[in-house]
């Protein structure tokens, strides 16, 4: 049990040295003793260790005029790379980063509602896993991002795509001996956000695009729900008995508030076949008098959902997540303002920092977290611009 314990405590320690020399760098060796108040020996003991598993090195001295110069230590975040995968219904994204989430790549392939998933999957990362070869670490997860319902690194449920093996990681990681995490895309979305609003230990995010759904952070953790369901807020009831949903229920907030069901009432209303939301957008800034009347509803129902989250989980943070919001800025401010006017409890309502990638980033995040065993990667320096 002695050995236990020391073990444990061992495995704390550098957890806390090498967390703190990824999100705080540079830093010195006595820095780093009276930061985390370990001793000068085991914060040695642990450095020494890091730097020959090539995860720090030593950048130079500190300037100071007092004594000897300080060496300096830096987490190296090109020693190895993270690779993020987000299952579309139309199409597959994959983003490779640094183990800083920065020197990202984007690439997209197509996907169609009867492709075979895993052989999709098997094609893209052999594709991809090439270029990372003459790293340390080389590529040190995969995380891939479902619409659906998962838990335990199994898939549940899919509603807008045929139903994966439930077993897709495990298959993965036998075909590219990569450790493989398959989680819900609102999930890695709000991981992704938290990462950069690291002061938010109470946050969700509200996803909306095809479907609706929600992540859920709770003292700074993922609440997933007993099998894995918790966020389906898309699939709660806005209208009993009415619309068909893909669930199984009828009148869900998705059929009404979600992209896909603005877009289509927006073209039944104009007489057109589809309406692309750029073009929505456009008609929108144009005033055109239908555009107005959908961003109205749009506008009515997600509030009343907003409104719900907040009297759910009295929750400190929202973080709005979709195109019509981030590009019709005015109606984060007819969402706040409808809610002024229903709830006086404090609570922040944001637009996106990440966007479309948000749930990529969030699986950096967790490729990331958990090669390195650390509890919380810090994102400061990310930029959508910087992505090639």
């Amino acid at each position: 049990m002695a050995i236990a314990n020391q073990e444990m405590i061992r495995d704390n320690n550098r957890r806390q040295v090498l967390e703190y020399l990824v999100n705080h760098p540079p830093v010195s060796r006595a820095a780093l003793s009276q930061q985390l108040h370990l001793t000068k020996a085991t914060i040695s003991n642990i450095v020494q260790e890091l730097i020959e598993q090539h995860l720090i090195l030593e950048i130079g001295s500190a300037q100071t005029s007092l004594g000897r110069k300080p060496i300096l230590l830096e987490f190296q975040k090109k020693c190895g790379y993270a690779l993020s995968i987000d299952v579309h219904p139309s199409q597959i994204i994959a983003l490779t980063s640094d183990l800083k989430g920065e020197n990202c790549r984007l690439k997209e392939y197509p996907f169609q509602k009867g492709d075979n998933l895993y052989k999709n999957l098997c094609r893209i990362i052999h594709d991809i896993l090439p270029e990372y070869e003459d790293c340390p670490y080389k590529i040190v997860g995969i995380t891939i991002g479902i619409y659906g319902v998962v838990q335990q690194n199994q898939i549940l449920f899919t509603p807008y795509y045929p139903l994966p093996d439930s077993n897709l990681a495990k298959l993965l990681e036998s075909e590219f001996h990569i450790p493989v995490f398959v989680e819900n895309e609102s999930n890695l979305s709000v991981l992704g956000e938290s990462a950069f609003h690291h002061y938010d230990q109470n946050m969700v995010l509200l996803n909306i695009h095809d479907g609706i759904g929600m992540g859920i952070m709770i003292n700074g953790h993922l609440y997933r729900g007993q099998d894995g369901y918790a966020g389906e807020i898309g699939h709660t009831i806005l209208f009993p008995d009415g619309k068909p949903c893909p669930c199984g229920n009828h009148g869900c907030l998705e059929q009404y508030a979600s992209e896909k069901a603005i877009l289509e009432e927006y073209a039944r209303l104009t007489h057109q076949e589809q309406v692309t939301i750029d073009a929505f957008v456009r008609d929108y800034q144009n005033q055109v008098p239908e555009a107005l009347e959908m961003m109205e509803l749009f506008s009515k129902y997600i509030s009343i959902a907003i409104n719900n989250i907040i009297n759910t989980f009295n929750i400190e943070l929202v973080v709005l997540n979709s195109s019509f919001s981030n590009y019709i800025p005015q109606i984060n401010l007819s969402i706040q303002d409808y809610l002024r006017h229903h709830q006086n409890r404090k609570c922040q309502i944001i637009p996106s920092r990440l966007q479309d990638i948000s749930g990529l980033m969030g699986g950096i995040r967790i490729g990331v977290e958990r090669f390195l065993d650390i509890r919380h990667l810090i994102i400061e320096n990310f930029s959508s611009n910087k992505i090639r």
